[in-house]
């Protein structure tokens, strides 16, 4: 993990330091106890390492870590985890349906209280890990989901791995930085160009638009 987390940190020191000057100090074994009494839940040691590397981004920040999608503080993601868990315990699941892009791997669930963000796209829609898997599926997977997302893919086995996969892409050269209307930095995907990460991936790994 300390290897994936060194080479995604010298990779935006050379090619976009404006979002690595974005990043906060490493989360204390406190405030990921505070996400953990909320959950009731124990978290994966891959997402513990994550966080004490850099607790997130500083909020409102531009571009976002993932192709855009801010990282999330652990204290963003303790509020974003409770605005869900009021959703759910209203009823949420009974009136909008979900589904997995592959049957049992992930529950066929509008949302989730163990679906645990740690991304978003400013726009109710998330990047996390699922805690409570399909059958078929392994606890820690990192999952999407969110107001947009009814079907829910499984971007990869751990949180480890999906970092692992993200860095290489971004070593491969699949970026683009660019300015948009605003004059404000746009960071994305090159090959195939998409503007929103969620979207790239339901079309080039999981081949589903």
């Amino acid at each position: 993990m300390e290897e994936i987390l060194n080479r995604i940190e010298t990779w935006f020191e050379h090619y976009l330091p404006e979002v690595l000057a974005t990043l906060n100090n490493g989360a204390t074994e406190n405030e990921i106890k505070v996400l953990e009494n909320q959950i009731e839940t124990q978290l994966p040691v891959s997402f513990t390492k994550f966080y004490k590397w850099h607790n997130g981004q500083k909020n409102g920040s531009y571009p976002g870590l993932f192709y855009g999608l801010e990282f999330m503080t652990l204290e963003e993601t303790v509020k974003n985890w409770k605005v869900w868990k009021e959703l759910i315990d209203k009823g949420i699941n009974g009136v909008i349906l979900g589904e997995s892009h592959i049957p049992g791997k992930i529950k066929a669930m509008y949302a989730n209280k163990k679906w645990i963000p740690f991304a978003y796209d400013w726009g109710g829609n998330h990047l996390g890990i699922d805690l409570d898997p399909g059958v078929k599926g392994t606890v820690g997977q990192v999952i999407n989901f969110g107001r947009d997302e009814d079907t829910k893919f499984v971007f990869a086995d751990d949180l480890q791995t999906f970092l692992n996969w993200f860095i290489t892409q971004l070593e491969s050269g699949n970026y683009i930085i660019s300015l948009d209307e605003d004059g404000k930095k746009f960071f994305s995907t090159k090959n195939p160009e998409m503007t929103h990460f969620l979207d790239y991936w339901k079309i080039t790994v999981q081949g589903h638009l």
